[in-house]
């Protein structure tokens, strides 16, 4: 907490919008590297920092270190292609969410991690040496895979976790329409809450619920957004989310990181989907 009295004390001369969204920038990259790095080594025997270690202590590739940690679901839990109003989507089988709201010691160290490989959102809290995992959605991404690169281009961003998304802003969308253009016209789409990210440059991109396309979570489907379940959403909103609170979309070719792989293990969470990254679907399928 010292680094980030500092970090307010070198902006008491700006504006008070440009210095909280300074403190809110620096506080955010510095709890994503604690998480990464420091979290890493927290007693699994497997990571240490950014790196992934085998039992004797050899560095090895982390794809073959991810699926001798956590071993690759079987064909049940595939990407399946599915025909939804004229468009063709990817929908997987669903899991079961959970929440530990108790499990968290202090909010503003919570931070947000999404697969977009493996389509959850996981709330992480950096706690001490550790990482613990307070909660897990599904989540569906964009229609088309790949980082985004320009406005309607139907593509979720994504990023790294030295360099986070942030929540920005958190809206009340119970009453938000929208219209996809499917034949249904203006509906409601958006569940209870907005969560808007600063995604470096890309507008309109959000976390909210799925009101009437929540058999689309988890998939592909949306314009950009993720979507989680209605219930889902209110449970992140009144549980974990804050204004400030760093968000790291990961690329459909990054797996489970260091410290993910460890707090897995260690809590003993089971999960039904963990897809080997050669056997998705291609975008050109």
């Amino acid at each position: 907490m010292l680094c980030f009295f500092f970090l307010f004390l070198q902006t008491i001369n700006q504006s008070s919008m440009t210095k909280k969204m300074t403190y809110i920038k620096s506080r955010c990259l510095a709890l994503a590297l604690v998480a990464v790095v420091t979290a890493c080594g927290g007693g699994s025997g497997k990571t240490e920092g950014n790196a992934y270690l085998d039992e004797q202590g050899n560095q090895v590739e982390a794809a073959q270190a991810v699926e001798q940690a956590l071993p690759f679901s079987g064909e049940e839990a595939a990407e399946r292609l599915h025909d939804e109003f004229g468009v063709q989507t990817i929908r997987l089988v669903k899991d079961e969410s959970f929440s530990h709201p108790e499990l968290m010691k202090q909010q503003d160290n919570c931070f947000i991690v999404m697969s977009k490989k493996d389509y959850y959102l996981y709330v992480y809290e950096a706690q001490g040496a550790d990482t613990v995992m307070l909660a897990r959605y599904d989540c569906c991404f964009a229609l088309r895979k790949g980082d985004k690169e320009k406005e309607g281009d139907m593509r979720t961003p994504h990023c790294t976790m030295d360099n986070p998304f942030v929540i920005t802003e958190i809206k009340d969308a119970s009453t938000w329409e929208h219209d996809f253009g499917d034949g249904r016209g203006s509906i409601l789409s958006y569940g209870h809450y907005f969560h808007r990210l600063d995604t470096h440059g890309h507008k309109g991109i959000g976390i909210h619920g799925s009101t009437n396309n929540e058999e689309s979570v988890p998939g592909r489907a949306s314009e950009g957004c993720i979507r989680l379940r209605d219930s889902d959403i209110i449970d992140l909103r009144e549980n974990y989310a804050y204004v400030g609170m760093p968000v790291v979309i990961k690329s459909e070719f990054t797996d489970d990181l260091p410290f993910e792989i460890h707090a897995m293990k260690k809590q003993g969470i089971k999960r039904k989907r963990h897809l080997d990254p050669a056997k998705v679907i291609q975008q050109e399928q």
